[in-house]
């Protein structure tokens, strides 16, 4: 649950987030009909996340937790991984980067929160890229028993073998060099200890981050 501190802070996140909502739209009404295309796709996509943020601030608020039963449902990874890849196309550009998205499952979920995890977990594999190279992320699964396995794959500097497991904590991160809060991991591993699910970390084939994270199917078929 929620302490009344940090419930104060979060409440007060609605005023300065829901003057953006409004900006945008004010932004969208200067437009007109016939908005610059470009200058149209990015409102669009801001506005997007500007209101799902709105939405699972409202969810932390009410209830105090993640995973809210009234809010799941079943929730297909691979359109919110390619929503999550048009979205995120300014920042694989800007950093040069290549995602490549195989076949994931179906999930008992909240799609904000699954869109989060995902989000969260690309963000990362790009920043922590090796120095003179180009990232290259791939998010996949498998089926492992009673739970699905999905994994974001990159070929970065990697997690050092002694932080796979403080980097999921919140404000820990693995490499103190690379700009950020140490909030992204810990918010994947809330949402998903919240779904029955479990994270962690490995080092994958060509030496980067294999982050990963299972969902519980139900059963075992």
């Amino acid at each position: 649950m929620l302490t009344s501190e940090f419930a104060a802070e979060l409440s007060h996140l609605r005023v300065p987030l829901a003057s953006i909502i409004a900006h945008l739209e004010i932004l969208e009404d200067e437009l007109g009909e016939e908005p610059d295309a470009v200058v149209a796709d990015v409102l669009a996509r801001t506005r997007r996340a500007a209101e799902r943020m709105q939405r699972m601030l409202e969810q932390r608020l009410e209830t105090g937790r993640f995973a809210r039963d009234d809010n799941l449902c079943e929730v297909d990874l691979l359109q919110v991984a390619q929503q999550l890849a048009v979205d995120s196309v300014w920042l694989l550009e800007r950093s040069d980067a290549a995602l490549e998205v195989g076949g994931l499952p179906v999930v008992h979920a909240d799609p904000d929160e699954m869109y989060c995890v995902l989000q969260n977990l690309l963000t990362n594999a790009v920043k922590y890229v090796r120095p003179g190279e180009c990232p290259k992320v791939q998010i996949s699964s498998r089926r492992v028993p009673y739970a699905w396995h999905i994994s974001v794959t990159d070929n970065g500097i990697g997690i050092p073998a002694g932080r796979r497991l403080d980097v999921f904590t919140l404000h820990r991160r693995a490499n103190s060099r690379v700009e950020g809060h140490g909030i992204g991991l810990a918010t994947v591993a809330r949402i998903v200890h919240a779904l029955g699910g479990r994270v962690g970390a490995d080092e994958a084939q060509d030496g980067g981050a294999e982050v990963w994270f299972e969902l519980p199917t139900g059963s075992n078929a």
